[in-house]
């Protein structure tokens, strides 16, 4: 760590080194633990687990520091109190060798549901009332991709899905979604009507994160000062505001695959793929993905692996995906959006229509690329970028009011 974060008399480190622990952090592994049937177990409904929570004895932290150290798992309800009582009466420290002990021992997907519906609990929400699809990634593969998910998102959107971006600034790309839409002239920082507004009339919204989770501001300066991913490289995909239904959701790396496709399901989503292609957090051209799909009902997790080649999709380089900052990046899905082809346009296409196909909006990725490509050909996409533009700009100007 470049400053020792301290646990009473310890810093972290010490405190972990002190019981063995200070190499785990190297590449251990998230843990699925499915049950004796070997199915993954759904998740609780609202009222009965809200009921199990408050009969449950709340843990003091110091439980929670040994039982992490002594590589027990914590139940779904455990880590929800623990982050909802960090986040109560913050201290760094805690937080901090919380985390860490966490990524030591391996995160389960009740552990990373229980953090999610932690921070759920103290957002800002939207309420829709149609089902919606997030396309979304962890981000940290460190590419420098152009803005693949939100891009087609707005595809997505333009054949008829109803999409729910939840993103933020720049953190470990060189331009986060909100940084390439304000450059698209979208207003980003909207509140629950104006976002609703923009999804009845134009079939897309954002949802700018620091609005919608202020409880995530106390935890910043701990994961900046950690520099190792933890728990929280994970939430960002399971915290949409608007409880979206549908997912396509990319990984840094296919270590967590299984764990946030487990972790989504026990939060509810009707259907999700999780999937990474190529060192992305995303579908590209470049090779086949790793998916993990989960579906409410269905038992388990169904992994396999999906070759673009087979949806019509030529193969590309790395080269071919590179962004830059804000106005390039926004000047090239302008681009696209107007009929524009080439390699962006071909992982803009896999993205929307995969996803298309995951909310049900198509019947299959081979019928939802389809319906990609007709819409980004024929600029049908631009269009429904300048609805949302204008959407925006009225609700933005609308708030001002208030």
């Amino acid at each position: 760590l470049p400053r020792p974060i301290h646990l009473g008399n310890l810093s972290v480190m010490q405190a972990l080194a002190s019981h063995g622990l200070s190499g785990t952090l190297r590449a251990c592994k998230p843990r699925i633990q499915p049950s004796a049937a070997g199915v993954q177990q759904p998740p609780t409904a609202p009222s009965a687990r809200r009921h199990a929570v408050c009969r449950a004895a709340r843990m003091q932290m110091r439980e929670v520091i040994e039982m992490l150290i002594s590589k027990q798992d914590l139940t779904e309800q455990q880590a929800e109190h623990t982050l909802t009582d960090l986040l109560d009466d913050f201290s760094s420290e805690q937080a901090a060798a919380f985390l860490v002990l966490l990524r030591a021992k391996g995160e389960t997907p009740g552990e990373i549901a229980g953090l999610a519906r932690a921070m759920l609990d103290k957002s800002i929400r939207v309420r829709i009332g149609q089902p919606v699809l997030d396309i979304v990634g962890t981000g940290g593969d460190g590419i420098g991709s152009v803005n693949i998910s939100t891009g087609a998102s707005v595809i997505a959107a333009a054949a008829g899905a109803r999409v729910a971006k939840h993103g933020n600034r720049s953190v470990s790309s060189l331009c986060g979604s909100a940084d390439v839409l304000e450059a698209l002239d979208i207003a980003v920082d909207l509140g629950p009507e104006g976002v609703a507004a923009c999804l009845r009339e134009s079939g897309v919204g954002f949802m700018y994160a620091p609005r919608y989770h202020p409880a995530m501001k106390a935890l910043r300066p701990v994961r900046a000062a950690l520099k190792v991913r933890t728990a929280l490289n994970m939430l960002g995909p399971l915290l949409n505001p608007a409880e979206a239904e549908y997912g396509l959701v990319g990984v840094y790396s296919t270590d967590i695959s299984e764990l946030m496709a487990g972790s989504l399901l026990r939060l509810g989503l009707r259907k999700a793929l999780v999937v990474h292609s190529a060192g992305l957090d995303e579908l590209t051209p470049m090779a086949p993905a790793d998916i993990v799909e989960v579906e409410a009902g269905k038992p388990g997790l169904r992994r396999y692996t999906l070759d673009p080649l087979k949806l019509g999709i030529p193969r590309c380089e790395v080269e071919d995906l590179k962004g830059g900052d804000a106005a390039l990046n926004a000047a090239i899905l302008r681009d696209v959006f107007g009929g524009a082809r080439g390699p962006v346009a071909d992982a803009l296409n896999l993205n929307a229509g995969v996803a298309l196909a995951a909310a049900q909006v198509a019947s299959s990725p081979e019928e939802g690329v389809a319906m990609a490509q007709e819409v980004q050909r024929s600029g049908k996409a631009g269009t429904t970028l300048r609805a949302w533009m204008e959407v925006s700009q009225r609700e933005a100007a609308r708030e001002q009011q208030l």
